[in-house]
């Protein structure tokens, strides 16, 4: 249960993660907070991050509040934590997980430990596997420190006049780590098989259960239909290594179809419209329908005879010509499994 697209293990990059382990306000720099509505604040990771790491939505009441995911960046949910603290008008009551994805599920563990009494949501399928959640937690820690460890000793690499900068942090790394250590992730209080309409207090929310981008997605919706909060079933780039192609299409046709729908929250990237769904639905469309044209192609085959347009349309940075690859043979090796 890991999030298909990684930081890479160089020197830099292990420093970078160990920085991350740090630094107090890395999330808050990384990530926008924007108002949405009166009642809605999305969290929007820096364009850099966004196929690293999850978008978030706060949603607040005139009773309670509610966290749509939480980041895999712990040092990210710390900031968020200390900012929800300081700006939040009524308790956290409930958290959703909108998927068992790494970037979207793990940080719930910090957000537990500081808010004990919020209820943490998940679909039913995911309710049934999560036990196993826990020692994934346990993993990404065991990856921080192997990290640490790392930068440690190809620390002596560094320039002279840096090494005891870099000595600094990677010391609070690890006493963030200890920390991080003695978190657990605790069990979910409530499932979605369905639907489940919440009342935050004159804001009442809708949760609605899936089986799209993986086995076990939920969406919300707020203000009469006005907001959709879709997670990576709406992404504009969605990741289709876990999805159920039948469903999912299905399930964004009929989304891109509802007219009451204004403003659409994704998992990564920045705010869409009900008519950017065509993208993601034309990509999947051409997914599964490239395989069942060419039956006897590998996936290189497969990857090499794909249409050519999708790469120009999504490849628009560095970081998503390194993501589109992967999760176009990603979706190609899922279509082609399940034949």
């Amino acid at each position: 249960m890991t999030h298909p697209f990684y930081i890479p293990t160089q020197l830099t990059a292990l420093l970078l993660l160990s920085f991350s382990l740090v630094a107090p306000r890395s999330a808050v720099a990384a990530t926008q907070w924007q108002t949405i509505s009166p009642n809605v604040q999305f969290l929007e990771q820096q364009r850099a991050l966004r196929f690293y790491d999850s978008n978030q939505v706060l949603i607040e009441g005139d009773k309670c509040a509610l966290m749509f995911d939480a980041s895999g960046d712990f040092a990210a949910v710390e900031a968020t934590v200390k900012q929800l603290k300081s700006t939040l008008k009524t308790p956290l009551c409930y958290l959703v997980a909108s998927h068992f994805h790494d970037d979207h599920l793990l940080g719930m563990a910090i957000l537990q430990h500081h808010f004990p009494d919020a209820q943490l949501i998940v679909h039913q399928q995911l309710a049934t596997e999560f036990s196993q959640l826990q020692q994934t937690y346990t993993n990404k820690l065991d990856s921080y420190e192997k990290s640490i460890e790392l930068s440690l000793q190809r620390l002596a690499q560094q320039p002279e006049a840096q090494q005891q900068h870099w000595q600094n942090k990677l010391n609070l790394a690890k006493q963030r780590l200890l920390r991080w250590r003695q978190y657990q992730l605790q069990p979910p209080q409530t499932y979605v098989v369905d639907s489940l309409t919440i009342e935050l207090g004159n804001y009442p929310v809708t949760i609605n259960a899936h089986q799209a981008h993986t086995n076990g997605d939920l969406t919300l919706s707020a203000e009469n239909h006005r907001i959709l909060v879709g997670a990576d079933v709406v992404d504009w780039l969605p990741y289709p290594g876990h999805g159920n192609f039948n469903n999912w299409l299905k399930i964004l046709t009929q989304l891109h179809s509802d007219q009451r729908i204004k403003i659409i929250l994704p998992g990564h990237g920045s705010v869409l419209k009900r008519d950017d769904l065509q993208q993601p639905l034309n990509f999947l469309h051409a997914i599964q329908q490239h395989v069942t044209n060419y039956p006897e192609q590998d996936l290189v085959q497969l990857q090499q005879s794909f249409n050519q347009q999708f790469a120009k349309d999504y490849q628009v940075d560095e970081i998503a010509r390194k993501a589109y690859p992967l999760f176009l043979e990603a979706g190609l090796k899922r279509v082609k499994q399940s034949k």
